[in-house]
């Protein structure tokens, strides 16, 4: 009997873990579209992203009782505690990254819908940067790898520096007014923003890996 139950819970500790990969993937389609459908100029792509959102905020959820339902039936300790608590965190993390994507999304649509504007190019290398350590940063979590995750720690500083370059070039460019495409450099300025925010919650999720390897919490530090 024993040994059903403790198969019952390694079961359900990798099933934990393979929901938060499956909304991991989910929210990094989310992030592709968004950008793809501005770059392409194809304002479909973008609205897929609000359309799928609620199956994010559904898994969001899921995952959350599954936690929780594991916390109280079979009262884990030491690094499968800290597995299913950091599982929820990064849950929580990926759909505000789903929500980030929403908000590239809706943007993307309003700029397309005003016209071409040669600007939107510049978001891409920033996206790739975000969307790089997004991926490392499920990675990370998938292998348990406290290496990688302090590589995504690392590299998210080359996010801020892309973020703050562009913000520049974007402020200068509304701020000298010769342009008749303010609105729109105003929306590319919010999603240069919003794609800084995704590199932070990628942090968080690195961050969760760090404390399920070595029960330190190295947030703010």
């Amino acid at each position: 009997m024993a040994g059903h139950i403790l198969k019952n819970y390694d079961e359900e500790l990798e099933q934990l873990k393979d929901n938060v990969l499956q909304m991991g993937s989910g929210v990094m389609s989310a992030m592709e579209k968004a950008i793809k459908g501005l770059l392409e100029g194809d304002r479909e792509q973008c609205s897929d992203v609000v359309d799928e959102d609620e199956a994010i905020d559904r898994a969001e959820k899921q995952i959350d009782e599954q936690g929780m339902s594991i916390l109280m039936r079979f009262n884990p300790v030491a690094s499968d505690l800290r597995l299913v608590l950091s599982s929820i965190n990064v849950c929580r993390s990926l759909e505000r990254i789903g929500d980030h994507a929403v908000n590239l999304a809706k943007r993307s649509r309003k700029i397309l819908k005003a016209g071409e504007v040669p600007e939107a190019r510049l978001i891409e290398p920033l996206y790739l940067q975000a969307q790089k350590i997004v991926s490392l940063a499920l990675t990370a979590y998938s292998d348990i790898d406290e290496e990688t995750a302090m590589n995504v720690i690392a590299m998210d500083q080359e996010v801020d520096r892309i973020h703050k370059t562009l913000s520049k070039s974007l402020s200068s460019k509304i701020a000298d007014g010769g342009t008749t495409q303010t609105e729109s450099l105003l929306h590319i300025l919010f999603i240069s923003r919003s794609l800084e925010r995704i590199g932070d919650l990628a942090v968080n999720v690195a961050e969760d890996v760090v404390f399920i390897t070595s029960a330190e919490d190295i947030r703010h530090t």
